[in-house]
């Protein structure tokens, strides 16, 4: 068990997260992963790490152009975080031409590898057919995913699909009309 704290306190320096912020760091050190060797794992991290001083404009001037470059080298390694990151980057269009259906590609990459922030963006835009067709069973799909991952606003959201879906129902059936 203490090896397995220290891995949290280890990761949480690395990745710049205070050490009391260690309750939140059990998520991210699973979502900290990527589908390559653990080599290229380093260099992804690296990588994903300058894109966001770069879209922060954290030490260097703020150009979203250049982070995401390299959200995008660190998303071809499969990272994770990056390829979330760089779907963020065609959601809003920064830095890259404003584009749905990639967006909704990066966080279908991110969001199959655990990271919940990329699976409560994805069920929005199933929900809203924003980028992808839309589709309320994939939507359900992605926010509960979202929800089990600690994003509170996807358990809301399904709350309110399963309303709007009993209501549609209750509205079908009162207009269906019964032929003896």
């Amino acid at each position: 068990m203490k090896k397995l704290h220290l891995v949290y306190v280890v990761s949480a320096l690395l990745l710049g997260t205070s050490v009391s912020a260690l309750a939140v760091a059990d998520r991210s050190v699973l979502e900290d992963s990527a589908t390559t060797s653990p080599e290229a794992l380093t260099a992804a991290k690296l990588e994903n790490s300058i894109g966001t001083r770069c879209a922060t404009g954290e030490g260097v001037p703020q150009n979203y152009a250049l982070a995401a470059e390299w959200f995008e080298k660190a998303a071809r390694h499969g990272y994770g975080k990056a390829e979330y990151n760089l779907g963020t980057q065609y959601y809003f269009g920064q830095g890259v031409k404003q584009d749905y259906a990639k967006a909704a590609y990066w966080w279908e990459q991110a969001a199959a590898q655990g990271i919940a922030s990329a699976q409560y963006n994805l069920g929005n835009l199933y929900y809203q057919g924003i980028g992808v067709p839309q589709d309320f069973e994939k939507a359900a799909h992605w926010w509960q995913m979202a929800s089990e991952g600690g994003i509170v606003q996807a358990k809301a959201n399904l709350e309110v699909l399963k309303k709007w879906q009993e209501q549609h129902l209750k509205t079908v059936a009162e207009k269906t009309t019964v032929t003896p």
